[in-house]
C-alpha cells in the first residue's frame, strides 16, 4: 500500500553522531524490558511496561531545550503517566500502561543517562519535523531503536517557517493493524504478523517540538491536581507527549477530518471520524472562526474566559467542555474515553512495532495465555503508515 501523503525533500543532509550512553555496567544478554516475554495471562487488568528512549538532536549544547537535562524528561514521562491513570485531573480511563526511561540499549548495556540517547546535529537546525518523518531514504532510519522494544520518541526544534496553521509541537506515526479477525479500523492493514527494523524505511517514531520544553503547566507540580488546579498552556509539553502517545497507540483526534492524498486535514463540517462513539465530534474549522472573533472581541472590560474557550459544540448540537487529550487547545487536556482505552489496549495486544506481549491474532482461540504471534515475515519494505499532526 502506498503512503496517501508526499513530501518533496530538496538538497543533501549530512549528520554526525556523537554518543556517550554506556557505561562500563554491561550484560551479555538483552534484557526484556517490556516484559514481552511474560508468559502469564493477559488481561485488561495487565499494567503494560513501555521503555521510551528519547532521542535528544541538538545543535547547541549550551541550550537547554536542545541539550535536554535527562531529569526533565524522567520528570515528564512522570507527568504523562499521571494523565493515563486516569482520576488524576478529573473523571478519565485507566489505560494501565507505564511509560518509564529505558534502562539499557538494543545491545543489553547499561545506559549511564536512562531514556536518553544525545546526538549531535550536523544538517540544517531547526529540523523539518514533516520531512524528518516521511523521510523513506533509510538516512532517519539509522536514528531509532527497535521499535518492537522501545517507544522512540524524537526531540528537536522544529522549522515552523513553512507552517501557515500555527506552531507545531508534536508528529506521530499511527501503528499498523494485522489483516483479519483482530484488524482495527482506521489503521493500514498489512499481512506480516511481525515486523523489525529490516522492514521500515522511515524513522517509526513519534518527534517532539523542544522549543516548547520550558511550557510544563503548574498543575502538575500543586498538591491538588483537580480541575480546581488547572493552569492552562497552549504550548503545554506533557499534554503534547501525551497527545503524540495517543496516536502512536492508535487513537485519532476527536474532532472531524478526511483523509486526503496528503494525510488527514480538517474538514469543514461535522461527522464522527475517531473511530470512538463516546467522544463527542466536532466541527473544529467552525471552532477556529468562532474562538478568532471570541479573541478579537475580547477586552480588559470583557476579557477572553476559559469556560468560553473550552466549550464546544457537538455534531449533534449538543455542548460540552473540551477535555480530551487527542483534542486540541483551548482544552483541558487530560481525559481518555472508554473506548480510546479500549483501542489503545488492542493495539497494545496486537499490532507490531509496540513494545510489550501479545496475544494470540486468532480471535477463537480457547487460551488466553500471550505468545509471539505466528511469524509472517519477509525483507519487503513497508510503506509509510498516515502520520497524524498535534
Amino acid at each position: 500500500m502506498k503512503p496517501f501523503y508526499a513530501f518533496l525533500l530538496v538538497g543533501a543532509l549530512f549528520f554526525c553522531v556523537s554518543c556517550s550512553d554506556d557505561d562500563d555496567n554491561s550484560v551479555t544478554t538483552v534484557v526484556d524490558e517490556d516484559d514481552s516475554d511474560n508468559t502469564a495471562a493477559i488481561s485488561d487488568s495487565y499494567t503494560y511496561q513501555l521503555p521510551v528512549i528519547f532521542h535528544v538532536l541538538y545543535k547547541d549544547k549550551s541550550d537547554a531545550t536542545q541539550y535536554v537535562a535527562q531529569s526533565t524528561l524522567a520528570k515528564l514521562l512522570t507527568y504523562v503517566n499521571e494523565i493515563y491513570a486516569g482520576a488524576t485531573y478529573g473523571t478519565s480511563e485507566n489505560v494501565r500502561v507505564n511509560f518509564f526511561m529505558a534502562r539499557y540499549n538494543e545491545s543489553g548495556k547499561k545506559l549511564s543517562t536512562p531514556g536518553v540517547e544525545y546526538i549531535k546535529w550536523s544538517g540544517d537546525y531547526p529540523i523539518d519535523a514533516y520531512a524528518f518523518m516521511s523521510d523513506d531514504t533509510g538516512k532517519m532510519k539509522q536514528y531509532i531503536w527497535d521499535p518492537n522494544s522501545y517507544i522512540n520518541v524524537m526531540l528537536y526544534h522544529f522549522d515552523n517557517s513553512e507552517q501557515t496553521d500555527g506552531v507545531v509541537l508534536g508528529l506521530s506515526h499511527l501503528p499498523y493493524t494485522i489483516e483479519g479477525d483482530n484488524a482495527l479500523a482506521g489503521l493500514e492493514a498489512i499481512q506480516q504478523t511481525k515486523l523489525t527494523k529490516n522492514n521500515l524505511k522511515y524513522p517509526h517514531c513519534s518527534s517532539i517540538n523542544s522549543a516548547y520544553l520550558n511550557h510544563l503547566s503548574t498543575r502538575y507540580t500543586l498538591a491538588d491536581k483537580g480541575a480546581s488546579g488547572y493552569t492552562y498552556d497552549s504550548g503545554d509539553i506533557v499534554v503534547t507527549l501525551a497527545h503524540e502517545f495517543g496516536h502512536y497507540l492508535g487513537l485519532h483526534h476527536m474532532f472531524t477530518e478526511e483523509k486526503t492524498s496528503n494525510g488527514y486535514q480538517l474538514a469543514d463540517y461535522c461527522d464522527d471520524t475517531d473511530y470512538c462513539d463516546d467522544t463527542p465530534s466536532y466541527n473544529r474549522t467552525a471552532y477556529n472562526t468562532w474562538l478568532t472573533n471570541y479573541l478579537n472581541e475580547s477586552s480588559d472590560e470583557m476579557p477572553a474566559l476559559m469556560t468560553d474557550m473550552i466549550q464546544r459544540t457537538a455534531c449533534d448540537g449538543t455542548l460540552f467542555s473540551s477535555a480530551n487529550v487527542m483534542d486540541y487547545s483551548v482544552g483541558l487536556g487530560y481525559k481518555f474515553s472508554e473506548q480510546q482505552m479500549k483501542r489503545m489496549r488492542h493495539v497494545l495486544y496486537y499490532s507490531p512495532l509496540i513494545p510489550g506481549p501479545k496475544k494470540t491474532q486468532s480471535a477463537s482461540s480457547s487460551s488466553s495465555a500471550p505468545r509471539k504471534a505466528k511469524a509472517q515475515t519477509s525483507d519487503e519494505p513497508i510503506d509509510l503508515p498516515y502520520r497524524i499532526t498535534r
